[in-house]
């Protein structure tokens, strides 16, 4: 049993959860639900004790010691936290840069999977029971840089299950980033650790696929219990299969063209002989499995990729390296991406949504940014600094910023990150009915319901 007894807190100057009372039976596994902003990540974060509380306690019955150190050690034992984005924080470590996993300048001190991990934990991970899916064995002889950010959470949370099966597993959104059968696995594989092991699930998320052993809701508003109820997640959908696509129309003002792309990573290939056309104005749903070359697509388009200038890469009408600089490329382009986040600037950390917003732009339209806060209705944290935002409301101020300025060309890499339903919908809404029709969007995403909407035109790897 973990009990939260009248517990306020600070963070980041602001008091939340103010006497705040909450109870989790040892026999509960628990969704915790709510809008972005709501309190869902700090919620976890006392109950992982991984923040301080300012008044009150949080109670553990299966925490013993006598002293602060005992306790602090059981209560570590037994309480495995894995954050958000606890995969490219521990990888990041080493000191990299935003483009570097495109690079091999510098990447000779960056260590592959197995040196990261270390020969015993590699043999603890595959002595136990995963799902095939969620086998590393073929990332083992891979640099840290260059596995996707599904890979990367895959690595990630083998690691720390590895290390010591937990009495009570605490994820924050564990399901964003992976493809829908790594996500399939995932569950399944929660569900073994509940039911065999007797781990004790308490995790974040805003899809209905969850795993069966999820027995209590518990949905938040503002910092404060809004709704509790008995729990049935919706059984899981079954996959098809799934054949490759590319729906490419012939050049007609072609934005972007990959003629014979080719790209690999040592011996291993990610991309083979791929011919992609975008035209401009068109729609795209980019997908595929984690690991299938999406994101890398999106650094060619985006001047990121090295390995532009030797392929046949051509944007607004030139071949890469005939002269255009990369700033010119990007100045054309608008840009959402899981890397935004993970390498924000520590600076950028102490601006306001809404300066962060306006940052770089000149002349920025007041009136046009204004309108994006009320479509999206922001009001109540643009005004925040964006370390005291949630990881939804930071999305959707990269969002808000990546549509301030038109451009020509809008690239979303998983846009919809942590975002609620509600903001989902409402972004959704916007690409389909307030995006100007001569700009061209190419969208990468896992879930089967977006890919019907923005199923007109569908690259698949």
């Amino acid at each position: 049993m973990i009990e939260l007894r009248k517990i306020s807190i600070r963070k980041s100057g602001q008091k939340l959860f103010n006497d705040f009372n909450f109870k989790i039976e040892s026999d509960e596994n628990i969704l915790i639900s709510g809008d972005n902003g709501s309190g869902k990540t700090t919620l976890l974060e006392m109950i992982a004790g991984v923040i301080p509380v300012t008044h009150g306690e949080v109670h553990y019955d299966f925490v013993t010691g006598t002293s602060w150190e005992e306790r602090y050690q059981q209560c570590k034992q037994a309480i495995h936290y894995l954050s958000a984005e606890a995969a490219l924080t521990r990888i990041n470590q080493h000191d990299l840069f935003y483009q570097q996993r495109y690079y091999s300048l510098g990447d000779e001190f960056v260590p592959m999977v197995e040196e990261f991990l270390g020969d015993e934990m590699v043999e603890k991970i595959q002595r136990m029971k995963f799902p095939s899916s969620l086998a590393i064995d073929h990332l083992l002889k891979l640099k840290l840089t260059t596995l996707s950010n599904g890979q990367q959470k895959r690595v990630m949370m083998l690691q720390n299950l590895a290390k010591q099966i937990p009495k009570v597993l605490v994820l924050d959104y564990p399901f964003e980033s992976l493809d829908r059968k790594s996500r399939n696995d995932l569950i399944e594989f929660l569900e073994v650790l509940s039911i065999e092991h007797r781990v004790q699930l308490i995790l974040t998320d805003h899809d209905s696929e969850l795993p069966s052993v999820l027995n209590r809701k518990v949905v938040l508003d503002n910092f404060q219990l809004h709704e509790q109820s008995n729990f049935k997640p919706t059984a899981r959908l079954m996959l098809a299969e799934v054949k490759s696509r590319n729906d490419s129309l012939p050049p007609d003002n072609p934005v972007v063209e990959f003629r014979k792309l080719t790209i690999r990573y040592g011996d291993t290939t990610i991309i083979n002989n791929l011919d992609w056309t975008i035209n401009k104005g068109e729609r795209w749903a980019l997908v595929g499995k984690n690991g299938s070359g999406k994101t890398t697509l999106f650094s060619l388009i985006y001047a990121d990729h090295p390995l532009a200038y030797s392929q046949q890469v051509f944007l607004f009408g030139k071949r890469r390296g005939s002269g255009e600089s990369i700033w010119d490329i990007k100045n054309r382009i608008s840009y959402v991406g899981p890397e935004q986040m993970n390498f924000l600037d520590p600076k950028d950390k102490a601006l306001t949504g809404r300066a962060y917003c306006l940052k770089g732009i000149k002349n920025p339209d007041e009136g046009n940014l204004t309108s994006l806060i009320q479509f999206f209705e922001a009001e109540e944290f643009i005004d925040k600094t964006l370390r005291q935002l949630s990881s939804g409301e930071v999305q959707l101020v990269f969002i808000i910023k990546s549509l301030l300025v038109p451009k020509e060309l809008l690239l979303l890499d998983e846009p919809f990150r942590f975002l609620d339903l509600n903001q989902k919908e409402r972004l959704n809404q916007y690409l389909q009915l307030h995006l100007n029709e001569e700009t061209t969007l190419v969208l990468i995403t896992h879930d089967e319901h977006d890919m019907k909407r923005w199923g007109s035109q569908i690259l698949w790897l």
